[in-house]
């Protein structure tokens, strides 16, 4: 097939979905609306229209719809005999048999339901080993103290070694430091529950909910009799640590330590002892967030009941494993999650969909090989890779121009956004997805059986070896961080301030996001725009922090700190002029600062797509051709910024709108205004009024 049309007007089938799905987004009156006032409205009213949020999701967008259709096509794959994947190779089959046996395990709802709870209490019986508590304890609590230490400690162990959050979350990160060496992160780890603390009314359904929970599961009668003193010290305790729980870690805020002082500041998890028996070599520095919370939590524990310390290890186990059991003593728990959720009581996922997401979590790169074998091609790969690096030297270039930076930092800044590594796809290295061999190695140790809570286990456990693992071996050159992108499957791209790194993934290349038969203003305006975005993050108010080998530097003079701050604040003013209709029907204004990086990206990413979009059609002017239906309504200029909008074209239910009012990115709609009004050549393309834009930094 030719790569472009071959008249002015495309009316290839790509060309045409294209068309229809652009028209099925716009509003039905778009052609009265004044895209320079309400541009969102314009290209994204029809997706309000004629969209239903489904209960299982709490927003229809584009990048959900790509993970649900992407997802089916899987589903089918699992649920067809294995012939019909068409390959012969032995490690393919090995990588299917056991996605499969793990997939089929989840699927098994009559075999779950025939073991019930007991599973789950077993489990609570070794956590009682490790923590235990007397009868006479129960009936006389005293405080915590050091004579403790070491059952807390191992029992923190435990649970770090099951991949389960108490207290901290383990993870192993690129030493800011020292970018070669991998080192592990101890971060405080958010409680799941933290939203029942809302109002009275919640904390006490949830406090009845736990005495309830407890009563069922807990392994001895001496804990069950004390199901609703546990569950009234637990809940008190639970508010402590909410309350006081970092649950953002800034980038400026990812500090290391040494083991020793990060072991004085919480003396009973004795990290020094939990870290030598996890990490397969010695370990001597940590990153360790917030040591202050260190501080302050062990001064909590100290003024703690032993069994509510008990009583919080549980809690955590029930709902770190819950989801891997059935049976009616759960039936309180999962009403409160769905009524947290807004959804019906009795609401369950379809099975299906909870399995799916499951192997995408557990066994991702078999799972994501399926699809990338078939969807990802090297078409694709090249198109990415040229818009990509089109991009990069686009930004570098764009540098020279900026007034407000100094000619030093201007250099730096330069070489730095030369020097950022490119992961394109699908990762080479632990594993080379393009390598069945290599996926099977990956997975080496993980053992899947036909028990769907002992496929739990093994998972967890294996995956912070996998993880530990690094702390010896490093992290290759092609290698996905696990954190950002744990599967080809996931609708994201992202920038890594400690690798210098971008990463765009291979579920995010799909039409109409990237598509080689289509125009380059369709590929350049929606992924182009993703691409932009996160080149543009090694410079927002975080990525700049670091240098071109991503060790945590001040390489700012303070002219350039200056014109950075003062461009900024321009950022920060606008956006918090936006306002947002809560659920309660009250305003709230768009949170300027939590959302600075992410405005800076999509600010800068947009701009440095549409000027790689003017080169790429100045050196290929063949890849700029008509859609059908739609060279009378839009020019190839205007049809950029259509697809760069459409992409977060969005209808959310109450749920969703809390979502995007805590989350980093500003929600979708006001990033969509945010950025035509800052971008000079929307500003031109629709001949608005207005010519400058409100607020530029790159």
């Amino acid at each position: 097939m030719a790569p472009y049309a071959n008249s002015s007007v495309c009316l290839s089938e790509q060309c045409v979905q294209a068309s229809s799905i652009i028209y099925s987004r716009l509003s039905s009156n778009f052609q009265n609306i004044d895209p320079c006032t309400n541009f969102e409205e314009l290209v994204c009213g029809g997706v309000r229209e004629r969209r239903v949020v489904p209960q299982w999701i709490n927003h229809v967008r584009e990048e959900f719809d790509m993970q649900d259709d992407t997802y089916i096509i899987l589903k089918g794959i699992l649920e067809a005999p294995y012939e019909k994947l068409n390959t012969s190779k032995p490690a393919d089959q090995e990588n299917f048999e056991r996605l499969l046996t793990g997939y089929s395990a989840c699927m098994n709802e009559t075999a779950i339901a025939a073991l019930g709870v007991q599973p789950l209490v077993t489990f609570l019986g070794n956590v009682t080993e490790s923590f235990p508590v007397t009868e006479e304890e129960y009936k006389n609590p005293k405080p915590f103290g050091s004579a403790d230490y070491k059952a807390f400690s191992d029992t923190f162990l435990f649970f770090l070694e099951h991949g389960q959050k108490a207290f901290f979350e383990f993870m192993v990160d690129v030493d800011p430091e020292f970018p070669d060496t991998m080192i592990p992160s101890l971060y405080p780890s958010a409680l799941a529950t933290a939203g029942v603390f809302g109002d009275e009314k919640t904390r006490s359904e949830f406090e009845n909910v736990v005495a309830q929970t407890f009563a069922k599961l807990l392994p001895t009668d001496e804990s069950k009799s004390a199901a609703g003193e546990l569950a009234r010290s637990l809940v008190d305790f639970q508010e402590k640590l909410a309350t006081n729980t970092p649950t953002v870690v800034p980038l400026d805020h990812i500090v290391n330590s040494t083991v020793k002082t990060a072991t004085q500041l919480a003396p009973a998890f004795d990290l020094s002892s939990v870290l030598s028996k996890i990490s397969p070599a010695p370990v001597d520095r940590i990153i360790f967030p917030y040591p202050e919370y260190s501080t302050w939590l062990s001064q909590t524990l100290a003024n703690t009941t032993k069994p509510t310390i008990q009583a919080f290890f549980l809690w955590q186990a029930i709902l770190g494993y819950q989801a891997a059991v059935d049976g009616p003593e759960l039936q309180p728990l999962r009403a409160l999650v769905n009524s947290l959720r807004e959804k019906p009581a009795g609401w369950t996922d379809e099975r299906w969909r909870t399995c799916i997401t499951e192997a995408d979590q557990t066994q991702a790169w078999s799972l994501s090989k399926l699809w990338t074998d078939r969807k990802y091609t090297e078409e694709t790969h090249q198109t990415v890779k040229d818009m990509a690096t089109k991009i990069q030297n686009r930004l570098a270039s764009n540098i020279d121009k900026i007034e407000w930076m100094s000619d030093k930092v201007k250099a730096i800044a330069k070489h730095k956004v030369e020097s950022i590594t490119q992961k394109l796809g699908v990762p080479t290295e632990k594993p080379n997805l393009a390598d069945a061999n290599s996926v099977k190695d990956f997975y080496n140790g993980l053992e899947m059986t036909d028990s769907y809570f002992n496929n739990n286990i093994n998972w967890s456990k294996w995956q912070v070896q996998k993880n530990a693992a690094r702390i010896k071996d490093g992290m290759g050159k092609g290698e996905w961080a696990v954190d950002s992108a744990p599967s080809a499957l996931t609708m994201n791209a992202f920038y890594s301030p400690l690798e210098n790194s971008i990463t765009i993934i291979a579920g995010t290349l799909q039409e109409v996001v990237l598509d080689a038969a289509l125009p380059s203003y369709m590929n350049y305006g929606a992924l182009g725009f993703i691409v932009g975005h996160e080149y543009t993050h090694s410079l927002d108010s975080s990525g700049r922090l670091f240098d071109e080998h991503g060790k945590l530097t001040n390489w700012w003079d303070a002219e350039s700190e200056a014109g950075f701050n003062n461009r900024t604040q321009c950022l920060i003013n606008q956006y918090e002029t936006n306002k947002v209709k809560m659920p309660d029907g009250s305003l709230m204004a768009v949170n300027g600062t939590n959302t600075l990086g992410e405005n800076i990206a999509d600010t800068g990413g947009v701009n440095v797509a549409w000027d790689a979009w003017q080169d790429k059609r100045r050196d290929d002017p063949a890849s700029d051709f008509d859609l059908p239906a739609l060279n009378d309504v839009f020019t190839h200029e205007q049809l950029f910024y259509v697809a760069a909008s459409q992409w977060f074209c969005d209808k959310s239910n109450d749920p969703g709108i809390l979502e995007y009012m805590g989350d980093v990115h500003s929600p979708p709609w006001i990033r969509v205004k945010a950025v035509t009004e800052n971008s000079k050549g929307f500003l031109n393309a629709f001949n608005c009024p207005k010519k400058e834009p409100t607020c530029v930094i790159y």
